[in-house]
């Protein structure tokens, strides 16, 4: 995988996938090599910078530093939906605010 001068990341970082089917939270950027990683993977930073796996012609992966930071609604949906993957129930309830309440969720929920 190619790492572009773009991809600057700023840990603690929430890996996602397909619109939070799996939230991981990652301390470091040597955790990505534990992760199996696609095309359409988004990595959210500690700036609530968003970065997309990419895939370029020639089939590498690289990671695409996106213009927009991360939407919390959207976040919180795919919080949502992560969570019901676990069998958490009343999901609608869960809310964060920030960065910073999102990753303590993911940890939490990586505990139940």
């Amino acid at each position: 995988m190619s790492y572009y001068p773009s991809f600057n990341p700023q840990w603690p970082a929430l890996l996602c996938y397909e619109q939070g089917a799996d939230i991981t939270l990652l301390s470091s950027a040597a955790e990505l090599d534990g992760h199996p990683l696609w095309a359409g993977c988004r990595l959210i930073d500690h700036q609530a910078r968003v970065y997309i796996l990419s895939q370029a012609s020639d089939a590498s992966l690289y990671w695409q530093a996106q213009a927009e930071l991360v939407s919390l609604p959207k976040l919180n949906d795919e919080l949502k939906h992560y969570a019901a993957t676990l069998g958490v129930c009343c999901t609608t309830k869960l809310v964060v605010r920030d960065l910073a309440q999102a990753y303590a969720l993911v940890a939490w929920l990586d505990q139940q």
